[in-house]
């Protein structure tokens, strides 16, 4: 089974601003520094460590501005997500076990914040890579969505999640 982390692959959760100030707010790209993520032809099995998502660039019409957010404000971001949000020291791990794998797609249970849910999620080939997006209600999971100045600045519940590795051997 192979086994990827932070130096081969990626996991990337795009985050999105509403409410009546979202102008002040920032959609946000966050990656976990630490994960693990072992796949093969019929299995994938993932662990993420909730207290180690970072902010890895506020995003303006679906580009990266990594100046947009100021030092101060990615601190306080990375603070809030792990302990206000995702409550990581309660919930120290975010798992997922595949149930089915086809060569396009993905089906299994997601266990976060202390929830299970299943689902299924396609990959895609990219070259040598395999790309996996998936959206997600964090409400689902009994997360309540990050709000900010009496709610006029909230963070939508929809989160996308883009994990790549590379094209596992079969």
């Amino acid at each position: 089974m192979a086994r990827f982390g932070p130096d081969t692959a990626t996991c990337e959760v795009f985050t999105k601003r509403e409410g009546v100030l979202a102008a002040v707010g920032h959609d946000l790209k966050l990656r976990p520094e630490r994960f693990e993520i072992e796949a093969d032809a019929t299995s994938v099995r993932a662990r993420f460590d909730p207290s180690s998502l970072r902010v890895a660039a506020a995003m303006r019409a679906g580009r990266e501005d990594p100046s947009a957010v100021s030092e101060r404000d990615r601190r306080d971001i990375e603070r809030s997500c792990a302990r206000e949000v995702l409550e990581a020291h309660r919930f120290p791990e975010i798992t997922f076990a595949s149930s089915e794998v086809q060569r396009d797609s993905v089906r299994g249970t997601l266990s976060l914040h202390g929830r299970e849910l299943s689902g299924d999620f396609a990959v895609k080939r990219v070259a040598d890579r395999a790309v996996a997006e998936v959206e997600i209600d964090v409400r689902r999971f009994g997360i309540r969505p990050f709000t900010a100045m009496l709610g006029a600045l909230r963070v939508s519940p929809m989160v996308r999640v883009v994990v790549t590795t590379p094209w596992p051997d079969v």
